[in-house]
């Protein structure tokens, strides 16, 4: 009596390949992915004025209207010739007609005005109590200068980034995925709190006073923040 036996080796063979193919399938975890944001802030001095003044006039004839908004416009820029760590610019300039009762024009009104822009505040402080003799100010502002601003950056988005990544840490410590990468990050831009206008003009004449007093400055502080966001996913 002969007995015919079958090899069992390829089934197993077989089936060994096949959960090799399964295994790493079964055994990878799918990614976290984390969409985080953070911010660094600095507190810095104020160490920019900005200033308008303006001139606003009426006068029967368009052309006298004209000449009288120019003339102050060229004796202000004369007197800042005076203060070179001072930068003057010119702002608006408008003029519209008036009417009488009966829809008429009897007059032409207008304005002019100019910024000053400057780091030296004694300088632009004296400037401004000089032009203020003839014209009206609208109003002072403190600021960060722009290359103040920008060095502040420099060493801001190594913080913003640390806080970020800090999230990630905890956020993966917390899900057991304690490797990360970062997928994708994104740095905005610094954004100043601006303070406020420090003081505005008074309802007077230009010439209501012959001489005007130097004001002392308080430019107070301003606060740097510059914002950061991204992608880290966690495996």
């Amino acid at each position: 009596m002969s007995l015919f036996l079958r090899s069992s080796r390829p089934l197993l063979l077989g089936v060994t390949l096949l959960l090799s193919q399964l295994a790493p399938a079964q055994a990878a975890e799918p990614a976290t992915v984390l969409n985080l944001s953070a911010s660094a802030q600095r507190e810095l001095p104020n160490d920019q004025l900005n200033a308008t003044l303006y001139i606003q006039e009426r006068q029967p004839q368009a052309a006298q209207l004209a000449d009288k908004l120019n003339r102050a416009l060229n004796r202000a820029k004369a007197d800042a010739a005076g203060y070179p760590k001072v930068t003057i610019s010119s702002g608006n300039y408008n003029s519209w007609p008036s009417y009488d009762k009966n829809g008429k024009i009897n007059g032409w009104q207008g304005r002019a005005d100019i910024r000053l822009h400057s780091r030296d505040f004694t300088a632009a402080a004296e400037l401004i109590a000089q032009l203020q003799k003839y014209m009206l100010l609208e109003g002072v502002q403190f600021s960060v200068a722009d290359s103040t601003r920008k060095a502040t950056e420099q060493t801001l988005i190594p913080e913003a980034i640390a806080l970020l990544q800090h999230q990630a840490t905890a956020a993966g410590k917390a899900l057991g995925k304690p490797q990360q990468q970062v997928r994708e990050l994104t740095i905005g831009e610094s954004q100043p709190n601006m303070p406020p206008l420090l003081m505005r003009a008074k309802a007077m004449t230009a010439d209501a006073v012959a001489e005007v007093t130097t004001p002392e400055w308080q430019p107070g502080k301003s606060t740097i923040q510059l914002n950061v966001s991204g992608r880290i996913e966690l495996q």
